[in-house]
């Protein structure tokens, strides 16, 4: 639907694309029952309260079978809450990720949680409580305040989460996470966070990691006795992406007993101990190297 075609419904059509004002599309007075998957990329901000036409369309009727619901910077207030259990890809900005914390909490079987999708990045400061939603495999967003995860076997994807709700995990539990980024931010005194490198260690099926930290706080990392003692660190390992991180020792004795380590950034880090050291033997499939 956009500005030509907007006169053209039907009540058939699985998929359904809102290319402009949602008003505009909400003119229509039909029901679609058959909805798979409803997307809008139009204006930002725009609010569809309980009595608009658009609630016609997206009620508890129309979104019984939806699977997709890419909202944009929609705001949107649903008059279904529960029975979403076909919904697999939630999409909406980070800005409005509060109002729909309550309705996000009851998505049972939902896989992909996208509140990434402003290009400003807006943090997302209140607790989020994810706890019910066993089927999760994808969470991305700024969520700087409290992430709470239960069941956590099929997450493959967690950017980005805090160090503190970070460490309150059960790491050993993120069996399938692929893809992680830890990401600090503080708007008022510098603050020091510790990561453990252990915690990172037990994440074996792991293959891109980033860890960043902005506005006064610096993130450094532990190495325990043990990991030291290791001759293989994260086996699954193709990519890390370190921003704003504070070195207490040389760290590439870590890295290069990365057996897959392929690409290797370090962005605005810290180490005061002089020269960074690496053996013949180190980083074998090394393809990138980047200091910036």
């Amino acid at each position: 639907y956009n500005d030509h075609l907007a006169q053209h419904s039907s009540t058939t059509c699985r998929r359904e694309v809102v290319h402009h004002l949602i008003r505009r599309y909400s003119s229509e007075k039909y029901k679609n029952k058959r909805t798979r998957s409803f997307l809008y990329f139009g204006e930002s901000g725009c609010l569809v309260g309980r009595d608009s036409e658009t609630m016609k369309l997206l009620d508890s009727e129309t979104m019984k079978l939806l699977r997709v619901l890419h909202l944009g910077g929609l705001r949107f207030h649903f008059a279904s809450n529960g029975d979403l259990i076909h919904l697999r890809y939630l999409g909406i900005h980070g800005y409005y990720f509060s109002y729909y914390l309550a309705f996000i909490s009851k998505l049972r079987f939902l896989q992909t949680l996208d509140a990434s999708l402003d290009a400003s990045g807006h943090i997302i400061s209140e607790t989020v409580d994810l706890r019910k939603l066993t089927s999760l495999r994808h969470v991305i967003g700024k969520f700087f305040g409290e992430l709470l995860i239960g069941d956590a076997a099929n997450l493959q994807t967690l950017r980005s989460i805090s160090s503190d709700s970070w460490n309150k995990l059960k790491h050993e539990l993120l069996i399938n996470l692929r893809d992680l980024e830890i990401y600090e931010y503080s708007t008022s005194e510098e603050r020091r966070v510790p990561v453990s490198w252990a915690s990172l260690t037990k994440l074996r099926n792991l293959r891109v990691l980033k860890l960043r930290a902005k506005c006064g706080v610096y993130l450094w990392l532990e190495s325990e006795e043990a990991v030291r003692s290791m001759d293989v660190i994260s086996p699954s390992l193709e990519s890390v992406t370190l921003v704003g991180i504070t070195f207490e020792e040389d760290p590439m004795p870590f890295f290069q007993k990365m057996p897959r380590l392929e690409g290797l950034i370090l962005e605005n880090c810290h180490y005061s101990g002089g020269k960074m050291s690496v053996s013949e033997q180190g980083f074998g499939r090394l393809r990138k190297l980047c200091f910036v």
